[in-house]
This record gives structure tokens, sequence and C-alpha cells, in this order.
């Protein structure tokens, strides 16, 4: 196969992409279809393909330095995919969602760790539990894993291998990992390791989640079961709150441990994505999954429609161009002192100690009104996800900001003037019950959307990661504040800061968030839709 600049033969792909279709394509059949994709050095080599399709891998060293290798694609024959596209069936059904739903269940074991202080707390910090721990450290324990969060999400679109695929399989490992570590524990220490290491692993498999969701799907229902990927989480974080008070620290440890197997053994067995099996050059498996997945579009076309995605890729843009652009910039701001008050008004802090906060507020029964409380975030961040977004943003934001507010003022003269003990065991769970939905269906939920409203395209990787980032670290740190604030005043204290949190926040909400967000926002473009032709 005659060796041709890349410009020429990119000019020949693009004119075959621009004609989506196939006799077209058939008329450029003995030319060169290059596509440049950077990665390690590799030697040489021709691989042929059956019915007359080859494939010639080359490693080019670059001025930089670093390596590239060209994938140069040669149809020998016409008509080589020239195959009756099956309809869509159950199969097809099957193949879009089934592999993208067992890799979002990566996320289960994570949630019940998420989930793993509330019903176990009362325990650990007593002298005589399994592995005796002060309050003190309860919140260090429980910020570990925001911390592996953050780190596990900075590298978190870094592919290990030919794709997304195996940097699941790598995140499940140290997730396995971390919970073998929990099971073993003997101090603090232990839990400190555990909790950080399967932070980091679930941040960086849910970004590997993503990308492999995203490269088996696409329009609708890919940001639908991307949007389902949280909840698989909290699946996870309600479990352990079922099973939780009535087994110990150890057993909790071990189902963990078999759940997590399993999940390891399901990803293993995944399928490949159309972009996997070109990088390991099986064009013709290749073609045959596209088939499957998008049984209505000519298959010729979607192989090479995935290949001109591969040799264009997007060039994302980071923090030093939102500084560039003054209304980048005003948003950037705006979001993160959203999230700031989104953290800051209490939310997290009570879903690690609710169990702690409910018995010594007197409520009978504290661990099963723990497990109400973690059914209604779950119920309630269904909401915050799939129904808030739908009405104006910042009446949305206003009305759960008041309705916060007003609750924490109840909350306060509940706690000072002991109404449980003297009236109704149950006022505060109600108070605290209508709090977390109001907060996870207003302000919990609607910052995040606001991604997609305020910076463009190029820009929402970067933005993403920064929120998951800011977000953990701002739990990590109002945890430790609750848990120093009901350690050493009155419970009703903590709600006094947060009740000023929110009232700045209101004021916030009020002048710099406006009405009409998409009309405001800054996107004056976006980049181009790749799942389609030009």
């Amino acid at each position: 196969m005659g060796a041709q600049r890349i410009s020429k033969v990119d000019h020949h792909l693009d004119q075959a992409l621009a004609a989506n279709h196939s006799e077209k394509l058939n008329k450029q059949s003995g030319k060169d279809f290059v596509s440049v994709l950077k990665g390690e050095n590799r030697e040489s080599c021709t691989l042929n393909m059956a019915n007359g399709l080859e494939l010639d891998e080359e490693s080019k060293k670059l001025k930089n330095g670093k390596n590239e290798i060209i994938y140069k694609y040669n149809m020998q024959y016409e008509g080589i995919f020239k195959q009756p596209v099956p309809k869509g069936n159950v199969q097809t059904t099957i193949w879009r969602i089934f592999p993208s739903v067992c890799a979002s269940f990566t996320s289960i074991p994570f949630g019940l760790m998420l989930g793993w202080p509330s019903p176990n707390y009362p325990t650990l910090t007593q002298p005589h539990s399994p592995i005796p721990i002060t309050m003190d450290q309860s919140a260090m324990v429980a910020g570990f894993l925001m911390l592996g969060i953050s780190f596990g999400t900075m590298v978190s679109t870094k592919c290990i291998g030919p794709g997304p695929k195996y940097g699941i399989i790598f995140g499940c490992i140290f997730i396995l990992l971390g919970w073998i570590i929990m099971w073993q524990a003997q101090d603090v220490y232990y839990l400190l390791g555990s909790r950080f290491l399967l932070g980091m692993a679930h941040g960086y498999a849910t970004g590997q989640v993503k990308t492999y969701i995203a490269e088996m799907t696409k329009g609708e229902l890919t940001i639908q079961l991307t949007k389902q990927l949280y909840f698989y989480g909290l699946f996870g974080y309600v479990v352990a709150y079922v099973i939780g008070p009535f087994i110990d620290f150890r057993l909790f440890s071990l189902v963990s441990i078999v759940l997590s197997m399993f999940i390891l053994f399901m990803v293993i067995f995944l399928p490949s994505t159309p972009r996997e099996l070109i990088r390991a050059r099986k064009l013709l498996h290749a073609r045959t999954l596209l088939r499957f997945l998008n049984p209505d579009t000519d298959s010729e076309s979607e192989l090479y429609t995935v290949i001109h995605k591969m040799s264009h890729k997007e060039e994302q843009d980071g923090f030093t161009d939102i500084l560039r652009d003054n209304n980048l910039k005003i948003n950037f701001i705006k979001l993160t002192i959203l999230v700031i008050y989104m953290q800051y008004c209490g939310a997290p802090p009570t879903m690690v100690y609710t169990q702690i906060m409910f018995t010594k507020s007197e409520v009978p029964h504290p661990e099963f009104m723990a497990l109400g409380y973690a059914v209604l975030f779950f119920i309630s961040a269904l909401i915050g996800t799939f129904v808030s977004p739908i009405y104006n943003k910042k009446v949305v934001l206003l009305l759960s900001s008041y309705s916060i507010l007003i609750l924490y003022v109840c909350a306060i003269l509940v706690i000072y003037f002991k109404i449980n003990e003297t009236y109704f065991s149950y006022t505060s769970v109600i108070i605290m019950y209508l709090f977390i939905a109001v907060h996870t269906i207003g302000l919990g939920s609607i910052p995040i959307t606001l991604i997609n409203d305020w910076f463009p395209h190029s820009y929402r990787v970067f933005v993403m990661k920064y929120f998951i980032i800011l977000f953990s670290l701002l739990a990590l740190t109002i945890t430790k504040i609750f848990q120093v604030l009901i350690t050493q005043f009155p419970l009703y204290v903590p709600f006094l800061l947060f009740s000023g949190v929110i009232v700045f926040a209101i004021i916030f909400i009020s002048i710099f968030i406006p009405y009409d967000i998409k009309a405001n926002s800054s996107i004056s473009c976006k980049a181009p839709e790749m799942d389609k032709f030009p």
C-alpha cells in the first residue's frame, strides 16, 4: 500500500463522509483512508482483513518527541459492507442498553461506602467497638472518601489500553481492594486508606463508564443512561441504611466484597466499544457491532463516521480559556458560589451523621428514621434530576432556599424548646424529612444543570471535573465543621450556621441568577454534532 500525504488522504475521507452514500464510498475504492491517533510507539504492521479490507498501522515520531500511530484502511474491493442492515429488535435494544447498565453497576459498591458511616458510627464511636474511633476521627474518615473522589476525577478521562472497558475493570479492581482493606481493618488508618482508595477508584471509574456509555449509545439514550449512573450509587447508599443497623462491621464489609467481586466479574465480559475494536484493528467486528447498535443506518457510513471522529478530536478548553472570556469567567464564579451554598447549607453532614443526629434529638428508633431519610433522599434525587430542570431554574432555586430557611428555623425551635420530648417525638424527623426533600429537589440538583446552560460544549469536561472536585472537597469540610459543632455545642448550633448560609444564598440567587438563564448565557457557538454527517 503506497504512502500518501495525510492531508490528501483525509480529503478522500472527508469526501466520502460528506457523501453519506455507499455508492460514493465504493467509488473511492482503492484509496487509503487515514485516521491519526496518538498512542504508544509500536512497530509497523499490516493486517489483512476478510472481504478485502486492509489495515496498516504505522508509528511516526513527531518533532516534540511524542509518537503518533497512523491507521490506514485500504478497500481492495467494492461493496465490502454490502450486507443487509438488520431491523430494530429486542437484540438491538439489549446491545444498546444492557452493557451500559452493567457498566453502571460499578457505582453500587461506592454507594455502600457512601452510606457506611451512618449505620456504623453509633457502634464504632463506642469504647467497646471492634475499631474504636473518636468523633473527631469520624469526620476525617467520612471525608477521605470525598478526597479520593477528587483525585480520581482528575484523571477520569485517561483511558487504560484501547478504551474505557479496561479503565472500568481497573476501577473495579481497586474498589474491591478498598472493601478488602475495610474488612481487615485493625485501626483508624485502615479505614482512612480504604475509603480514600475506594473513592479514588470510583472517581476514575465513573469517568470511564461515561465514556463507555457515550461510545455504545448516542443521542437522548446517552443522556438518560448517564443520568441514571448517579442512581446506582444512590441505590447502594440506601442498601447501606437497610442492612447496616442489623449486621456487624465485618459482615457489612464482607457483603460488599462479594458484591464487588460479582460486578468485577461482570464488567470483564462487557463487549468492547466500536472505537476499541477499531483501535484493535478489528474493523469487521466494529462494523458488525455498529449494525446492531444502529440498525436503521448504513453500517458503512457509521464505521467511517467513528473513524472520522477519532481522527478529528474536539479540543477541550480549560481554566485559562475561561479567564480570557468575561462572560464565561462570570458564569464560572457564579457556579462556584452556588456550589458553596449548595454544600454549606448542611445536607452532606446530615447524610453522614443521620442516625447520630436523630439519636441526639431523642427520636425513637433512630435507625429506622435514618432509613426513611435515605429513601426520601433517593426519591427526591430522581425528582431533582428528571423533573426540576423542566421548570424555571431561578424560581426552583428560590423556592428551595426559602423552604430550607423556614425548616431550619423550625428545627432550631424544636431542638431548643425540646418539642420532641414534651409534645411529639417525631417533630424533628418531619422537619428533617422535608429539608432533605426540598434541598435535593432544588438547591441540591439545579447547579449541575447550569453547566450545559452557561458553558459551550468544549468547556464542559473541565467544568464538570471542577464541579465534582469542588463538591467533594466542600462536603469534606462542612462535615468536619458539623462534627465539631455537635460535639462542642448543643445540636441547634450547627443549624444556626446553616441558616445564615442559606440567607446569603437567597440574596445571591435573587440578584445574580437570571430568570431566563439560557438567554443570558455566553454560549455563542457549540461544537458540531459528530453523530451526524456535515
